[in-house]
């Protein structure tokens, strides 16, 4: 039998070694890399997107944002230049800090 000690430590390094694998899951969806960034109509509507995610690590549905900025991003080859916003939000429960991705365009229809 553990120690009650034992399996508290034992948790606590299961939930890190999860909250770890959650984020970078987050990485690789849309908005977690300039490669992929969420596609929205105007700026306006960035912050409130981002705000509203949930935290990659612990879950919390609220996210702080922390800074709002518009970026160049050179084109790689023949790629041209892309303008991006990037927002760097902060989750108030557990303090992870992420960068979300957005690139302002026209979405038509199909």
């Amino acid at each position: 039998m553990k120690r009650a000690r034992t399996e508290r430590r034992e948790a606590a390094r299961d939930a890190a070694k999860l909250a770890r694998v959650r984020v970078k899951l987050a990485a690789l969806e849309a908005g977690g890399a300039s490669d992929r960034p969420i596609e929205v109509t105007s700026a306006s509507i960035i912050e409130p997107h981002a705000s509203s995610m949930p935290c990659a690590a612990c879950g919390e549905q609220r996210l702080r944002v922390e800074e709002h900025i518009a970026v160049t991003l050179k084109g790689e080859g023949s790629e041209p230049e892309r303008r991006l916003r990037v927002v760097h939000v902060t989750c108030p429960r557990c303090g992870t800090r992420r960068e979300v991705f957005f690139r302002i365009g026209t979405v038509l229809p199909s």
